[in-house]
């Protein structure tokens, strides 16, 4: 029989968006939750490990619903299909276990490593998050899933995550080769995403009618499609095509932000890259591009005004969907260590929808509930309740009083279904739970 372990005294977010509960016990056996609440309605088993967590916080583990584990390290796109394959396989897995150290338990993963992660994570063959897989997304050819500086031959075979696909027959093909492959989300490039100078965002990349094609293939088989969206017909479009969820989608309109309300389709914001994609075209441009602010109009010449906009017309976007009933994720779009650091990115996209304007609960349920519902995870994972996995976060503070406590550094404990990922709660306790688990490479930390 697992043991049994009960955290006490700890502040409880249960990630449902309910008030906090104070002197609270979550209790957990093996890899599930047995109980979590009020320490005067959870009867505390007389052979469990108790631990006083007094001070602490407890909350479910972080979801990314957007990033890609392609395993490339520079934000070039040719170096994504020029890197070794195996080189980049290798990389996905360290990539993997960074989001897992940095208390991310479960991902969406838009990349050709994805299925094979979730199966050796499965077999415990290495440590990383809970993985829905896309496996390869959708791309026309020239696109933001293409590679223009490359060999169109290298980019059939090596491109981490993109498959290329143009009109209704071929976009059929493609998705039904994507779920071939495993995949448990449909992810396809609607519009462009600044890659090069025939990729702007505010170009819309496939039809109402190829869109409805890739919907109407996922269909058949019961899964949902992610549509990358940065200009408003494209969003527009893949909401009338039906997808799951919008990602980015830093452009909507009012009648936009309605019919995704009225059909249950979610927003994915990814504003931390999105802010870091226009500081760097604004200073290097090249294969970043122009910068692009979203609504339109002069981008201010000076650096800090032309961010300060962008994160005006950013957050007034993100604070209408809310406004409006919209679901609201987080995804970090992590695609290279080098500039968008796993784990790292994610814990700064759920700082960032508070200095958006959302409410610091509202940016925890964005990272727990509601990204588990947009994986479609929610029945095993994001909110903290009996018969759930234990997938949980110890806290040294309240993030409800100061985001910032989303750090690795105020991470007293991470587990993910049970094992013990990161720990120093428990030592400081004298407690040997979870040592073996640990071992001495998370010990280190």
């Amino acid at each position: 029989m697992a043991e049994r372990v009960a955290l006490t005294g700890v502040r409880l977010i249960d990630g449902s968006g309910r008030d906090p509960v104070d002197d609270a016990v979550l209790v957990m056996e093996g890899p599930t939750i047995v109980a979590a609440g009020a320490a005067i309605e959870v009867r505390l088993d007389p052979d469990a490990t108790v631990v006083d967590a007094s001070g602490a916080t407890v909350m479910p583990g972080i979801i990314d619903a957007h990033c890609h584990l392609g395993g490339n390290s520079h934000p070039d796109e040719d170096s994504w299909v020029l890197q070794p394959d195996r080189y980049q396989a290798i990389a996905s897995v360290a990539q993997a276990r960074a989001l897992l150290r940095h208390g991310v338990t479960s991902v969406r993963d838009i990349s050709v490593n994805g299925t094979h992660l979730r199966q050796a994570i499965a077999d415990g063959l290495i440590e990383g998050p809970r993985i829905v897989p896309c496996w390869r997304g959708l791309s026309r050819r020239g696109g933001h899933g293409d590679a223009n500086g490359v060999p169109v031959e290298l980019v059939r075979t090596s491109h981490p995550w993109g498959i290329v696909a143009d009109g209704a027959d071929e976009v059929r093909r493609a998705t039904r080769e994507v779920i071939r492959n495993g995949s448990r989300c449909i992810k396809v490039w609607a519009s462009g995403g600044g890659l090069s100078e025939n990729d702007p965002e505010d170009a819309q990349h496939f039809s109402l009618e190829e869109l409805r094609v890739i919907v109407e293939e996922a269909n058949y088989v019961h899964l949902p499609v992610a549509a990358h969206c940065e200009c408003r017909s494209a969003a527009r479009s893949a909401v009338e095509a039906g997808v799951w969820s919008i990602e980015h989608g830093e452009d909507l309109d009012e009648e936009t932000v309605e019919l995704m309300a009225a059909k249950h389709i979610s927003l994915n914001p990814t504003l931390v890259l999105l802010t870091k994609w226009a500081a760097l075209s604004k200073d290097y441009g090249g294969h970043y591009g122009k910068p692009y602010i979203p609504g339109g109009g002069p981008v201010p010449e000076d650096r800090e005004e032309m961010l300060a906009l962008l994160h005006d017309r950013l957050s007034s976007n993100l604070l209408a969907a809310r406004d409006a009933g919209v679901r609201i994720g987080v995804g970090s779009d992590s695609f290279s260590t080098e500039l968008t650091p796993y784990g790292e990115q994610t814990l700064e996209e759920v700082r960032a929808l508070v200095a958006a304007g959302m409410t610091e609960m509202e940016a925890l349920v964005a990272a727990t509930r509601s990204g588990a519902e947009i994986l479609r995870i929610d029945e095993a994972t994001g909110t903290l309740e009996a018969g759930k996995s234990a997938d949980i976060l110890v806290l040294d503070g309240d993030p409800l009083d100061d985001i910032s406590v989303i750090s690795p550094e105020s991470m007293l404990l991470v587990v993910k279904e049970g094992v013990v990922v990161r720990n120093s709660l428990f030592e400081a306790a004298g407690s040997a739970w979870g040592r073996a688990e640990v071992g001495e490479a998370t010990a280190a930390l």
